[in-house]
Order: C-alpha cells, then structure tokens, then sequence
C-alpha cells in the first residue's frame, strides 16, 4: 500500500498538463538562447543513419554527421569511434526548433578545440577508423578525450612490431602508436615500434665504426641475439674478410661457447637500414685470445682499443 502511494504521488508530480508546462518552458528557453547565438554544451547519446541523437538543455537533439565539430570523409568513421564517443559533451548552436512533433536540429561547426602540439617520439592512444591492405588509420583525438578534435594518421602495416599485428587489428581497436612526424603530404605518420623510430632519426647510425659492448642472449633453443646499447639488433659477421684465417678457427668454437648475459666487444662495419640491424665484426682477440675479456667494462676505452687494432693490424701485415 505505501509502495502503490508512493508511486502514485511520484505520477502526480508529473500531471500531463504540468508537463506539457515544464517543456513548452525548456523550449522557450531554447528558443530564447537560439535568438541571443548563445553557444550551448551538447552529450552524445547514441548514433543514427545520418548523425547523433543529442540532448541539449535538457532536450533531445539532432545533429548530422557533417555539422559535427570536426569532419570524417566516411561515415565508417563515425562507426568506429562512436562506442567511445557516447556521454561525451561538446559546443553547439541551436541550428532549427519545430514544434508539433517537436524537433531540434544543432549545428556542432563552431570553435571549441585547443590546439596540440604533437611531439615525434611520445605514445599516444588511437582508434583505428580504417584499415586497407597497407596500413591502418588511426584517430588520436581519442587520446585526448575529444577535447582537441581528430588527429588522423598513417600507421603502415611495415610500422607494427609484429606482422601478426595488423592481420589481427580491427576497425573500431584502441591501439598505441608512436608520432613519427609528417610524410610530404602533411600526413601524420605513427609506428608502434621506438627502434623504428630510432632508425628514422639515424640513432642506430652514430655507432657506426665505433667499438660497442655487445650483450648477448641465449635462449632455451640456442638460440643467439646480440644487443647493442641495451636494445639494437646487431648481427656478427662470419667473412673471411673480417676474420683471418688463424682466427677464423676459433671463430666457431668461441661463438658457440658464449653463454646467456655475456657481453663482448665488436666494431659495428655497416648498418641494415631495411632490416635495422647493425652488422657487428667481433674483436675475438681482444675477447678470448688476448684473454681481455669485456675491455670496456673493464676500463679500456674507445682510444685505448683503437691502438690495439692498430697493433694487431700492424702484425698481421
């Protein structure tokens, strides 16, 4: 009985005439701010054929896809991203008000963003809006909760760090990506991969003819990695160029023995941009035959050993 009451006196707050008084008073000042251009906030409630169903002051709205505050050239787009644009609120100016059935249309083509600066190198958080054979296209203005507009960008299917990657993304994913800057065309361009990053800007490169302390890795396949500077591929070479004969022998014997967490010394001889590797001969002697094992952690430093190079060099001729 005191349920049925209350649920009763609840309806009588809400008498239809009173109602129809409360929202002809919501329109009215609609209609009010519509005359002074006064610019309103909007939310997102959900998505339609051509637009947004919206609600302003209190109202349900309309807005169409091309009078949001920013643009997409597919309407795919606003698919994708529209699970994470839901309750988000935005400016708009009340375009048109209809009464019986009363409708509200709102145009959303005002100046409301702040202005970001992209910086090469940070992560950011996207959606991917599209997805073709070569790439996907991400929307970053997702990383900022709307609140600077879209930020579209390139992330090429040779940027991903694995391939399988991008055979498994999705439209409508979040995916982290990495600002590489702008193609000629003035085109965002992202990687997922900071050494890729690294081998655009010529990083890896510096090391080139220098001596580096080499890391290794064994796995439980035996399997052998070698990294430089914490985190670059390098790859030893096995020529006879590099290798005398005498040391050749012991070429074999001597990378078979290294062991997991090792480090070595090698002179990185040229870069694989393509694969971004850095091609490392392994100064073998100064590691095993002159008994120096890892000279520069233990003091020697870049001057020193090139003197010993010029040593050794100078007896084998």
């Amino acid at each position: 009985m005191i349920w049925d009451n209350l649920i009763n006196g609840i309806k009588g707050l809400f008498s239809r005439p009173e109602k129809k008084e409360w929202l002809e008073k919501l329109v009215e000042t609609l209609e009010n701010k519509k005359k002074d251009n006064i610019s309103l906030p909007f939310k997102i409630v959900d998505i339609k054929e051509r637009g947004f169903t919206v609600k302003v002051s209190g109202l349900y709205a309309f807005i169409a896809f091309n009078h949001m505050p920013w643009k997409y050239n597919d309407i795919e787009y606003w698919i994708a991203i529209q699970p994470k644009l839901t309750n988000k609120s935005f400016f708009c100016k009340i375009h048109k008000i209809s009464k019986d059935p009363l409708s509200i249309i709102i145009n959303g083509e005002i100046p409301q963003f702040k202005k970001v600066e992209l910086e090469i190198g940070n992560e950011y958080n996207g959606l991917i809006i599209k997805k073709s054979n070569y790439g996907v296209f991400v929307d970053i203005g997702y990383n900022f909760d709307w609140k600077c507009g879209s930020y579209i960008g390139l992330l090429h299917m040779s940027q991903f760090e694995k391939k399988e990657l991008f055979l498994n993304c999705s439209i409508g994913d979040e995916i982290t990506i990495i600002h590489q800057g702008s193609n000629e065309n003035g085109q965002l361009v992202f990687s997922q991969d900071n050494q890729i990053n690294d081998w655009n800007n010529k990083k890896p490169q510096k090391f080139l003819g220098q001596i580096v302390l080499v890391r290794i890795t064994r796995t439980e396949e035996n399997n052998l990695s070698f990294i430089v500077d914490g985190k670059y591929n390098g790859r030893i070479t096995n020529s006879k160029v590099d290798y005398p004969p005498a040391i050749r022998r012991k070429f074999k014997e001597a990378k078979n023995n290294l062991k997991d967490g090792e480090t070595i010394n090698c002179e990185v001889i040229s870069c694989d941009e393509n694969r971004r590797v850095l091609n490392l001969k392994w100064l073998i002697e100064f590691d095993t035959h002159l008994g120096m094992r890892n000279t520069i952690e233990n003091g020697l430093d870049y001057h020193t050993l090139q003197k010993l190079l010029s040593i050794r060099n100078e007896t084998e001729s």
